[in-house]
């Protein structure tokens, strides 16, 4: 889990998780307040591990299995929000640079 580049508290699971889900809106460390943006780098990260499973799941697999279009929509977005919970555990945030 991701540190604060400035004053090393520990960002918690839930803030990152929600930074996610929220179209990757800057951290606010507890410690000292500076303002983290997730790095390039992880959001193309995020959506590789996002996108690529779901296309192999149902390009690949489901109409292998005979899976109905409902139901493989129903197992890619339960896929997809599986994968989202771990992510925090991997993207990168760095300190927000000053504005402007």
């Amino acid at each position: 889990m991701q540190n604060c580049e400035v004053c090393k508290s520990k960002f918690k699971w839930k803030e990152l998780l929600f930074s996610i889900w929220s179209s990757y809106k800057p951290v606010e460390c507890r410690g000292c307040g500076k303002k983290h943006t997730i790095s390039f780098a992880s959001k193309f990260f995020v959506s590789f591990l996002i996108i690529v499973p779901a296309v192999i799941f149902g390009l690949l697999i489901a109409p292998d299995m005979g899976l109905s279009k409902v139901v493989t929509f129903v197992l890619i977005v339960m896929m997809a929000f599986v994968i989202s919970l771990l992510l925090p555990f991997f993207v990168k945030y760095e300190v927000k640079p000053k504005e402007k």
